[in-house]
């Protein structure tokens, strides 16, 4: 059984889960422990008190202030995810507060947590589609021009929502609460006993799964598409990266710097014994990992808004600075294609 708190966390049992004191060198001290849970819950309401407003400012601005373009359907997906994630924060960060104890009830310890996973897999899948998107425009300005629609924008962003819920229904299928015995606590746990009797093997497939499709594949697709990018920029004197693009690598370099401490915890985690010093270490940080996980749902509305030209006084017009230049690129892409030059704008 593994043990949860505020999402789809990884100690192995309640008794793994509990304060290890020892001589271990690996294992921090009640007091370093106590630091730890305080900087999470302050990470929590910071990410909560500025995701909530932001993302819905976000969505508000493009929903209903903004002309309907490829950009600002990408844009107003991320935001809808992360706003789903910063809503279930207040009440994932009761538990962290409470030593794991859950009083919400089974059904939300399969939804709150879930909605975690669930804004991890559609903001990756979302973010691969803008760099798709992005390397088109300089690979493919001419057929852009023909194809690109807010309606195929609209299609990619359904199957990416799609994909992400299909891969995020184990997490709400296996969670359920457990009342501990001899204990009137109750923990929201995942239990994956009720298929498989290799526990350990279980956890480490989903672990490595959720990391090669929450990291490792988007990172190497995003990173092929940037390089092709790249190669373009450097091969033309002419073509020059346009706000849109500039942007949208500082969200992808900010989901991956916020989500990577999560992968790997969570790997060890599910790879190693309680009584591994490792575990021990990595079960410590965990509710900091954790936290800075969710920072990554706060982020884009202050990165829109701080990369904006002229750091204007309203957000619809900062948001409409970044988001609407897309029509400039995809014209001078593919005028340039048409023209047989070797440029193109990013």
């Amino acid at each position: 059984m593994r043990q949860g708190s505020s999402d789809d966390s990884h100690p192995r049992s309640a008794a793994a889960a509990g304060p290890r004191l020892g001589g271990d060198s690996l294992e921090p001290k009640p007091q370093q422990r106590r630091v730890i849970l305080w900087a999470s819950l302050v990470l929590y309401s910071l990410v909560f008190l500025l995701g909530v407003p932001g993302n819905a400012a976000v969505i508000w601005v493009i929903g209903y202030g903004m002309k309907r373009t490829v950009n600002t359907v990408w844009f107003l997906n991320l935001a809808v995810a992360d706003l789903l994630c910063c809503l279930a924060l207040p009440f994932l960060a009761v538990p962290v507060a409470r030593g794991n104890r859950w009083e919400l009830g089974d059904f939300a310890c399969k939804l709150l947590p879930s909605l975690t996973i669930l804004n991890m897999f559609a903001s990756v899948l979302l973010l691969t589609a803008i760099s798709v998107d992005r390397c088109a425009l300089v690979t493919r300005p001419v057929w852009c021009q023909n194809h690109r629609t807010t309606r195929l924008a609209w299609g990619m962003s359904g199957a990416a929502w799609l994909l992400a819920l299909l891969m995020t229904l184990p997490t709400f299928i296996f969670r359920k609460t457990h009342a501990e015995a001899f204990s009137d606590k109750v923990t929201c746990v995942l239990e994956y006993a009720q298929v498989s009797s290799y526990q350990t093997a279980v956890e480490v497939s989903v672990a490595s799964f959720r990391f090669a499709a929450g990291f490792l594949v988007p990172f190497v697709v995003i990173a092929t598409c940037y390089g092709l990018v790249l190669a373009r920029v450097q091969g033309s004197c002419l073509v020059r990266w346009h706000r849109p693009t500039v942007v949208v690598l500082v969200v992808i370099v900010g989901f991956f710097a916020c989500w990577l401490p999560y992968h790997v915890v969570g790997l060890i985690l599910a790879a190693h014994s309680p009584s591994a010093r490792l575990y021990k270490l990595a079960d410590a940080t965990q509710p900091l990992v954790v936290s800075l996980a969710y920072v990554n749902s706060c982020l884009n509305p202050i990165i829109y808004v701080g990369m904006s030209r002229g750091f204007r006084g309203l957000v619809q017009s900062r948001l409409a600075d970044i988001l609407q230049e897309e029509g400039a690129d995809l014209g001078g892409e593919a005028q340039a294609q048409l023209t047989s030059t070797s440029s193109g704008q990013v």
